[in-house]
């Protein structure tokens, strides 16, 4: 699985199927610790996500949906969003804020600086599978990814949850 596209560049390069997807990093973020990451032709893998997240037959979510969310939509609605806003907040000018009645979290106008970063500094990888959900345990034993959070005991999963946890609070 090497990064093979910018999302902003070419979306339809992405399929509308079910899968799992990597996001390899040329620029880490800070404090992220990427010792024992997988890292190819200078790129370094941190992250994996599938899409649908689990065995729902009348889910519309697919690779090209979800990747979407991650690239451009908001912090609320993209773990992998909300954990980089919260280590890049310093350097991309961000500040997590409370929106709406519901009180979701984001980062405002700083969303966009924030995709313009993922698009400067990462690349996207993806599999095709019709179940991603029954592969992603055993991904996440075998690889070590830093940015996910659900099923990973890497040790930077609690420093990265208290991170989050406080730009959380601050912002309501």
């Amino acid at each position: 699985m090497l990064p093979v596209v910018n999302f902003l560049a070419a979306p339809e390069l992405i399929p509308a199927q079910p899968g799992i997807y990597g996001w390899w990093f040329k620029t880490i973020p800070p404090q992220v610790p990427n010792v024992g990451c997988l890292h190819i032709a200078g790129w370094t893998l941190l992250y994996l996500g599938i899409s649908p997240a689990r065995n729902n037959p009348t889910s519309r979510q697919n690779l090209r949906k979800r990747l979407r969310d991650h690239m451009l939509g908001r912090a609320n609605s993209s773990t992998l969003r909300l954990s980089l806003g919260c280590l890049l907040s310093e350097q991309l000018n961000l500040k997590l804020a409370a929106y709406g009645p519901s009180k979701y979290v984001a980062f405002g106008e700083g969303e966009k600086r924030l995709s313009q970063w993922l698009a400067a500094n990462t690349g996207l990888s993806w599999l095709v599978h019709p179940q991603p959900w029954l592969i992603k345990p055993e991904l996440l034993q075998h690889y070590v990814l830093p940015l996910n959070i659900k099923g990973n005991d890497h040790p930077f999963v609690t420093t990265l949850e208290q991170i989050r946890a406080q730009a959380t609070l601050e912002a309501r």
